[in-house]
């Protein structure tokens, strides 16, 4: 088991700013999910953490220790990238028995290692073939026990996308065996909050190489910590105004006339200042075929984004479908 940290991280390439004093925690013996779309920095967040990619500032620490000055294949981190990026020119067997190699194991030890994860994944009938001869699943199971072979601590997986669904499920599984048979800590790049939901304990929302909010997926849902992470879950965002604050309650007013008074439990709002009003969509309520909006379920932000009241109550996990920065 390993915890992950990372603190203040900085990347950037040419002058394009990519991690941005990044700091966030992987919870030892967790699948942690590192959400955000194709600019937030979720994947060179992963190659930092692997060694492929040298960030200009902060430090990356695994069970406390400073591994910033550790190469790739050396760290104890293991990557495993939707392609699986095999060698063409060496076996199956070369191949997954390069990162041993690498770490100057004895040759009994890379044996017996490369046999156990061959009879794992059940491919040791092609240990000899090379990559051009294998499927693409071969291929990903290869590249899996090439992983899996060197046991370090952590593991980083960017998924295969959902046109591949066998690989997918097979990535999927893999990384909660390693949890709960091994408990061993997992970090991958999720593309959607649906997913970070429904795989994840712990979660990293990202934008524009900043954090904006990190916890389990039932924290952050309770409480998003501004309107774009209460978008990216899935809330519907009205445009509203605060039109009158009391000691126990804010009076919003909406674009088409709706006037709400919601219970004032937390933050503060001024009279007179735009918000957005924030909504999981299993309690809006249909009124004569017009959308309601039950008080004590609504959320509000300021007009920076920021959340200033709610929540007033739990909602329930949206559903999810188990399908699956800046680069």
């Amino acid at each position: 088991m390993a915890e992950l940290e990372l603190r203040k991280v900085d990347r950037w390439h040419h002058r394009r700013i990519i991690l941005d004093e990044l700091s966030m925690k992987a919870p030892s013996g967790r699948i942690t999910a590192i959400l955000g779309d194709e600019e937030s920095g979720r994947l060179t967040t992963l190659k930092v953490i692997a060694g492929i990619e040298k960030p200009q500032g902060g430090s990356i620490l695994i069970d406390g220790e400073e591994v910033l000055g550790q190469r790739e294949g050396i760290r104890e981190a293991a990557t495993i990238f939707r392609g699986a990026a095999l060698m063409p020119h060496k076996t199956a067997l070369e191949n997954i028995a390069y990162p041993l190699r690498i770490a100057r194991f004895d040759r009994e030890t890379i044996e017996a290692r490369v046999l156990a994860v061959g009879e794992h994944f059940g491919i040791t009938d092609i240990l000899a073939q090379r990559p051009k001869k294998l499927t693409d699943v071969q291929c990903y199971q290869v590249g899996l026990a090439r992983a899996l072979v060197r046991d370090p601590g952590v593991y980083l997986f960017e998924l295969p996308t959902e046109e591949e669904p066998d690989i997918r499920e097979l990535a999927i599984s893999e990384m909660q065996r390693l949890r709960d048979e091994f408990g061993r800590t997992v970090v991958y790049a999720a593309g959607t909050a649906e997913e970070a939901q429904e795989i994840a304990d712990w979660v990293v929302v990202l934008h524009e190489g900043r954090r904006l909010q990190m916890g389990s997926p039932g924290k952050i849902v309770e409480r998003p910590a501004s309107r774009r992470v209460a978008k990216l879950f899935g809330a519907k965002l009205r445009a509203a105004r605060v039109e009158e604050t009391e000691e126990d309650a804010v009076t919003v007013s909406l674009k088409d006339g709706t006037v709400l008074t919601l219970p004032c439990e937390t933050g503060e709002a001024t009279a007179g200042e735009r918000a957005t009003l924030a909504i999981w969509p299993e309690h809006i309520e249909r009124e004569d075929d017009e959308a309601a909006y039950p008080p004590e379920h609504c959320y509000l932000f300021n007009q920076r984004g920021r959340l200033v009241l709610g929540p007033f109550g739990v909602p329930p996990k949206p559903k999810s479908k188990r399908g699956s920065r800046r680069r």
